[in-house]
This record gives structure tokens, C-alpha cells and sequence, in this order.
């Protein structure tokens, strides 16, 4: 493997991909440390080439790899191990493919956003939809998502124009109809709002999480992961 310098046009790049609307226009993102560049490797996603600091690895996954020393992995990365591999974002199928989303209504915070990918994933969402907000190929949010970007198609949109045919469930703390007594749509997306402002984008109906009293709230990710295993236990 050969050495990566560091005016090579392949390193110009790499430095590049800190920025949002460079990672959306090449399709390009980065994946840090060996577990999740495993979980890339085995996703559908298409890792293209991995860089790595000889003397920490010696990952073989049977692609081009590079070598690079700490001091550039350090530029690139904030928690490489390591190792950074470059990822290509794969093409999607239409959304309207899927009947049960989660809509990211300008989540802003990465952490927030990488566990609720992990939480769709794992309730068995068929898609996430983010409105603005925190890029989702942002490291922070790949790391945070534990693997499930890697899995779960991801689409960015400017409106809800093009949910229009599905009912949008808002979380309400009070005005909502309670969880447990949901009747859940057959196209439906469940809209999850900004941390500090709440709901920006249409919903067609509220829900509420059932709470102790004196409890005003939960965290966003955690309060759509209460919502979306209920559903879930409904389908069985």
C-alpha cells in the first residue's frame, strides 16, 4: 500500500469532506475506526478506499488502502482509532417505495440524530427523512448511529412537500392523543422536532407519551424511540 502524501490531490479532498455541501455533492462521506468501517464494509453502502496509520493498523478488507501517520488521520477525524475509510453514499429507491418513516424535523444536535437512525433501524422504520438541521452523513451522526446509516435509507428534503401521502404524527407533551391508544396509519411518518423550538414542519395529527407528573418532557431521540417500539409491539 502506498503512502498518501500530503499535497496529493486524494488528501485535497479528504480534507474537503469536513464540509456539508461537499459531502452532498460528491456523495462522499468518512468512517471512522475499524468497527464501524466493518459495519460499513458489510452495509450497502460502497467503501471505497481506507486510510490508515501503519504503525496502530493493518486492516486487509480487500480494497485500495493508504497509508497516512497520526498527524493526518488527526486532521480529518476527531475519533479515527486509527483508521478513516472513504464511503460513497449508495442511490436509494423512490421514497414513496416505503410506508412507515421518520421525519427529522431540523435536528440540530449529530448525537440526537445518529441514535434515532439506530432506534428507526431497530423498530424496523423502512426510512429517515431529515428537514434541514445537522447533516446526517456528519461524522459526529455516523459514529452516534452506530452502524445503522449503513443500513437504513436516509433522504434529505427541503419541505414535506413530498410526504403528502402520508399522515404525519406529531409528539405533543399534553395535546396529543395517548400513546397507547394510537391507531396507526398505513402510510405514516412520525415527525420528531428540533430540540429547543419543537415542531416546524406540517403534522396531520399528536401524539402523547404517557408520563409521570411533575415530568415535562424526554430527550428527542428517546421520546421517538418509546413512540416507535410501541408501534412496533403492535405489529405483532
Amino acid at each position: 500500500m502506498a503512502r498518501l502524501g500530503k499535497h496529493s490531490p486524494r488528501w485535497k479532498q479528504l480534507l474537503q469532506l469536513d464540509k456539508p455541501a461537499v459531502r452532498r455533492d460528491l456523495g462522499l462521506f468518512l468512517v471512522e475506526g475499524p468497527k464501524l468501517l466493518l459495519e460499513a464494509h458489510n452495509g450497502y453502502h460502497n467503501l471505497q478506499e481506507i486510510f490508515f496509520d501503519p504503525a496502530r493498523h493493518d486492516l486487509d478488507l480487500g480494497i485500495p488502502g493508504w497509508h497516512v501517520d497520526s498527524e493526518q488521520l488527526d486532521r480529518i477525524s476527531e475519533a479515527h482509532q486509527g483508521i478513516v475509510g472513504l464511503v460513497q453514499a449508495r442511490p436509494w429507491p423512490d421514497l414513496q417505495s416505503f410506508d412507515r418513516l421518520v421525519v427529522c424535523d431540523h435536528l440540530a444536535d449529530p448525537g440526537n440524530l445518529g441514535t434515532l437512525m439506530r432506534s428507526s433501524w431497530a423498530a424496523g422504520m423502512q426510512a429517515l427523512v431529515c428537514l434541514g438541521g445537522v447533516d446526517p452523513f456528519n461524522p459526529k451522526v455516523v459514529r452516534a448511529s452506530a452502524g445503522a446509516i449503513f443500513h437504513l435509507p436516509v433522504y434529505r428534503l427541503s419541505s414535506t412537500e413530498q410526504l403528502a401521502d402520508y399522515t404525519l404524527v406529531g409528539l405533543s407533551p399534553h395535546q396529543g392523543t395517548d400513546l397507547y391508544s394510537m391507531q396507526w396509519p398505513p402510510r405514516w411518518g412520525l415527525v420528531v422536532g428540533n430540540e429547543a423550538h419543537g415542531l416546524n414542519a406540517r403534522v396531520d395529527t399528536l401524539c402523547t407519551i404517557p408520563m409521570q407528573p411533575g415530568c415535562e418532557s424526554l430527550n428527542a431521540a428517546t421520546s421517538a424511540a418509546v413512540v416507535l417500539f410501541e408501534y412496533r409491539r403492535t405489529l405483532v
